[in-house]
């Protein structure tokens, strides 16, 4: 038997979450809450194993929370206009992160790469989490973490722009230069960048050429 915390400020949205964990081959009991105050109670007076929490405007969650109970799985459920604070609670520590948005399908696969001890980032997650924080080199080593955990993925295949835009970065041609050669904007090499940097497990470009010459 599991315990699983489920937070979220909407009632409603409490009740929706239990439906993700019916097919999952376990036997879970629930605790609901939509306070911070509930999450602490729970954590203080059952051992837990799995902790899901909504992040949305009301949200109370922060970086402490997660951070003294690190032991504990997180999987953050946001809106995706607050990925930000979603993306701060990944750092603190949390296990997972997955937009509200995300098919049923994924959601259940996240429950399911967490329970089995693994990390977990949505798609939507991987695309938000390598524009805010790919190329700063303050947070490489838990990106670097992030993506170790997700190589069970298989590596997407690039897309012709793609590719040729990943052949020309590893010549050592700058974002600037490489705009100006496919005749496109600068913003539209940069999101290709962070496109391939994603789908290569990669985050910086020695790395990126060491992929692409295997």
């Amino acid at each position: 038997m599991l315990h699983v915390i489920l937070y979220d400020s909407h009632p409603i949205i409490l009740r929706g979450l239990k439906e993700f964990f019916k097919n999952l081959g376990n036997e879970f009991t629930f605790f609901e809450t939509h306070t911070v105050s509930g999450v602490s109670k729970y954590l203080a007076s059952h051992k837990i194993d799995l902790v899901v929490a909504g992040v949305n405007e009301k949200t109370g969650i922060d970086t402490r929370i997660i951070q003294k109970h690190s032991a504990i799985p997180w999987v953050i459920m946001y809106n995706d206009n607050l990925y930000k604070k979603a993306l701060s609670l990944v750092l603190s520590g949390a296990s997972a992160c997955i937009s509200k948005g995300c098919h049923d399908k994924e959601t259940e696969k996240c429950l399911r790469e967490v329970l089995a001890s693994r990390r977990y980032l949505c798609e939507s997650t991987l695309e938000k989490f390598g524009y805010e924080f790919l190329f700063d080199p303050v947070n490489q080593a838990q990106i670097r973490n992030f993506l170790k955990y997700n190589l069970h993925r298989k590596p997407n295949k690039l897309s012709p722009r793609e590719q040729q835009v990943a052949n020309l970065l590893i010549t050592g041609m700058k974002t600037s230069e490489i705009a100006m050669a496919l005749n496109v904007r600068h913003s539209t090499v940069s999101t290709i960048k962070r496109t391939v940097m994603l789908k290569k497990n990669v985050i910086n470009i020695v790395e990126l050429a060491s992929v692409l010459s295997n």
